[in-house]
């Protein structure tokens, strides 16, 4: 004789067998955090404006845009017009009037400094000791302990990617249309779970 397999599902009430899974409903309500905040670079970064040499330091969100263009120095997309030009459409939505002001056409950026910066940046993580990568590490396994998992249904779940994409410009392929436009940051408010 088979056994008989039912299950308890919140719509339909839980039953009698199987009661490992009756979901216990509450009430709670839980919030984001731990969403990644833009770090801002140091103070001895600015941006260079023109071939003169004039600088200025920019607001954060123009800066933060600003670095995505300069980590893409290195790649041959960046080199594209289409690329700039959506770049440039892009950073000057989210530059303030005194920038747009001043920052008037492209060709008269210079981001050698913000490309040095990162380029520091990767040699600090290149030439890492073995603890202070253990220490990452330990870090990382305590996000995953904390994030990598939820309660559905009183259940404890493992999430698969708790991970949000941070913020670049957007590559393509071949000579995308899009190539260039900045993939903004996501807020805490801009995440809707869908479960049901």
């Amino acid at each position: 004789m088979r056994p008989i397999i039912t299950y308890a599902c919140p719509v339909w009430g839980s039953t009698a067998r199987n009661s490992w899974y009756s979901p216990a409903f509450s009430n709670t309500k839980t919030g984001f955090s731990g969403i990644q905040i833009y770090e801002a670079q140091s103070q001895e970064t600015n941006f260079v404006r023109n071939s003169r040499g004039n600088q200025m330091k920019l607001s954060k969100k123009a800066e933060e845009v600003a670095g995505l263009y300069a980590k893409m120095l290195g790649y041959s997309c960046a080199s594209r017009q289409r690329f700039k030009n959506n770049f440039f459409k892009d950073w000057t939505e989210v530059m303030t009037s005194r920038e747009k002001e001043i920052i008037e056409d492209f060709d008269d950026c210079d981001f050698t400094d913000f490309e040095e910066y990162y380029k520091q940046k990767a040699r600090e993580r290149k030439t890492m000791t073995r603890e202070e990568k253990l220490e990452i590490k330990r870090e990382n396994e305590k996000l995953t302990k904390k994030y990598g998992t939820c309660t559905l249904d009183g259940h404890k779940q493992e999430v698969v990617n708790f991970k949000i994409e941070p913020p670049a410009l957007f590559k393509g392929r071949g000579n995308h249309p899009k190539m260039g436009m900045v993939k903004e940051r996501v807020e805490a408010e801009d995440v809707v779970i869908n479960i049901g």
